[in-house]
């Protein structure tokens, strides 16, 4: 949090004062992501959780002062996940899938489909969205990028009992995740968008046309004044 809020106050503050470029300001929020990351490892603690909690306090802050700073840091990311994914194909795939067994990969096609899919149908109940969105949603939803890192966090730390089949049955859904999503994205995308182009104007206007805060929840969200 301490980082998350530093690296907030330096961009806002730099960037009032005119003591930094915008381009540079973009850099803020890695260091105070680095920052955050060493502080917790330094400790003891979880370099990734003080990194997550870390930019969720460097967004809240600097949401409110305008001029997104997320353009090197959205790169950033992008090329970090590409290199993850690379690793991950080059040095880990390749094992899981010779010790892999039926009851494996049995457990990774559940995962991608049932286990993953219907919590996000739950999750999705009261936003009147239409069986395709959900099925959509529940496809496309979760990555794969979170499990490799705690799985590397488990090879790290060692000494779990069944480390070895865990680590296995993690590695082949995401490999299967890789391969069927990255297959289906592009026709399942257009198809996707054609559906919804086709229902652009109905009586009563779906989820799948507002925008994201327009969604209707659960429950009942206060407005600024307060009604």
């Amino acid at each position: 949090m301490t980082a998350g809020a530093a690296a907030a106050i330096v961009a806002i503050v730099a960037g009032r004062r005119g003591w930094v470029c915008r381009e540079w300001t973009q850099l803020v929020p890695l260091a105070g992501a680095g920052l955050a990351f060493g502080l917790a490892e330094a400790i003891g603690g979880s370099g990734f959780i003080a990194a997550f909690v870390g930019g969720m306090v460097f967004g809240g802050l600097r949401r409110r002062h305008g001029d997104d700073v997320d353009v090197v840091l959205e790169a950033a990311g992008d090329l970090l996940g590409a290199i993850t994914f690379v690793v991950f194909g080059a040095v880990l795939l390749g094992p899981a899938i010779g010790d892999a067994s039926w009851g494996i990969v049995l457990y990774a096609v559940l995962s991608l489909t049932l286990v993953r899919m219907l919590p996000v149908a739950v999750a999705l109940r009261g936003t009147h969205a239409r069986r395709p969105t959900v099925a959509f949603l529940g496809w496309f939803g979760p990555r794969g990028l979170a499990s490799i890192v705690f799985a590397l966090l488990v090879i790290e730390e060692g000494g779990l009992p069944d480390q070895e089949p865990l680590l296995t049955a993690v590695f082949v859904t995401v490999g299967l995740s890789v391969l069927a999503h990255g297959a289906s994205a592009a026709p399942l995308s257009r198809r996707y968008a054609e559906w919804v182009q086709a229902r652009a104007v109905p009586e009563t206007a779906p989820v799948e046309t507002l925008e994201a805060m327009d969604i209707p929840w659960r429950h009942r969200v206060l407005e600024p004044d307060g009604t």
